[in-house]
């Protein structure tokens, strides 16, 4: 009788333990969460307040045409597979966002080899529309042309790609390959003078997705941009969230990719412009790269959208209000840039 007596207290203790228990557990899950959303608010806050300042910055850093390079917060020296060293400045090294600038990456021969190769097949610079393919757009003023890079042979065209991935996978966790990724793109950017109301310049933008997102399998992860020729007055690279500031040095080349080890983009910290040509020329080597890519899978099987051009359809059929869809303008106001490849005219259909 009295154990039956004691077990039912025990029972009845475990009980209230229990419901104090949920309640405790209740409690807590709602104050962890409007903690959490508090978090959230000051972090969107705070980069709201980041991106404004940005915008101040960039206005400022492209008309003071004598501003130096910003004072990176690390060099750092890079010895490639044959035992060439280079001088790295480190402007910026997150997780997610990471900006570098190479000395002497490029040779004066490497650049004349791509410029007699590309000749004179260069157009108007294209950016990425809403609809998957690209556009000419006022925001980006340039000419552009591409070349293959010959992977079979060992010119100076070829050295020059092997050592674009050789530092991207040293400096990365990306073990990027050769096969499937995009052509070597030549940029040009020309000088009118002072008086110039519409200078050749490319506005601020994203060379990938930058919304703090998965990564799309197949787009861009990274890029590395080498300056064969560089202006007089003008033509600085700008990573305004970033508070980092790049004028170009002939044969150096600024690397920055844009995916994190948990493989999420980049919020922001990667966004560019290269700012107005004032006096003189500038010509510019860029390779986009891109992670999940390959000989059957290669960069121009996905449209603009990160869509693969087999899909296009079914994805359009499932997305009838995407072509008129004011929410895709992003693609021309935040990223600008081609985003994800067919910068080429002729492989845009």
């Amino acid at each position: 009788m009295a154990k039956k007596k004691v077990d039912s207290l025990r029972t009845a203790d475990m009980n209230e333990i229990k419901v104090i228990m949920e309640a405790m557990s209740v409690c807590i899950e709602d104050g962890v969460a409007q903690k959490i959303e508090k978090l959230n608010d000051e972090i969107s806050f705070q980069a709201s307040v980041r991106t404004s300042m940005g915008g101040l910055l960039e206005d400022y850093t492209c008309d003071d045409h004598g501003m130096p390079s910003t004072t990176p917060v690390e060099t750092k020296v890079w010895r490639d597979k044959i035992g060439r060293t280079r001088n790295v400045d480190v402007m910026l090294e997150r997780d997610s966002a990471k900006i570098h600038f190479i000395k002497e990456f490029i040779s004066e021969e490497e650049c004349q080899a791509v410029k007699n190769e590309v000749g004179d097949r260069l157009y108007v610079a294209t950016v990425a529309n809403e609809s998957g393919g690209s556009r000419v757009s006022p925001n980006r003023k340039a000419l552009q042309g591409s070349i293959r890079i010959p992977w079979q042979n060992d010119g100076a065209i070829a050295r020059v790609g092997h050592r674009i991935y050789e530092y991207t996978n040293q400096a990365t966790w990306y073990n990027l390959g050769l096969e499937g990724q995009e052509d070597l793109m030549i940029i040009k950017y020309n000088g009118r003078g002072r008086d110039e109301e519409e200078p050749d310049r490319y506005m601020p933008h994203c060379d990938g997705d930058c919304t703090g997102l998965p990564q799309k399998i197949g787009n861009r992860v990274a890029t590395l941009v080498m300056y064969c020729d560089v202006p007089e007055v003008g033509g600085a690279t700008n990573f305004r969230n970033s508070n980092v500031h790049v004028v170009p040095e002939k044969g150096g080349a600024v690397f920055f990719s844009y995916m994190g080890s948990d493989k999420i983009m980049d919020t922001g910290f990667t966004e560019h412009s290269g700012c107005p040509v004032i006096e003189g020329e500038k010509m510019i080597i860029t390779q986009w790269m891109r992670y999940g890519v390959d000989n059957k899978n290669p960069w121009d099987s996905f449209n603009t959208l990160g869509v693969k051009l087999s899909d296009e359809d079914g994805f359009f059929d499932s997305n009838p209000e995407t072509e008129d869809d004011d929410s895709f303008d992003f693609y021309e106001e935040d990223f600008d840039e081609d985003i994800n490849g067919n910068d080429d005219s002729e492989q845009v259909t």
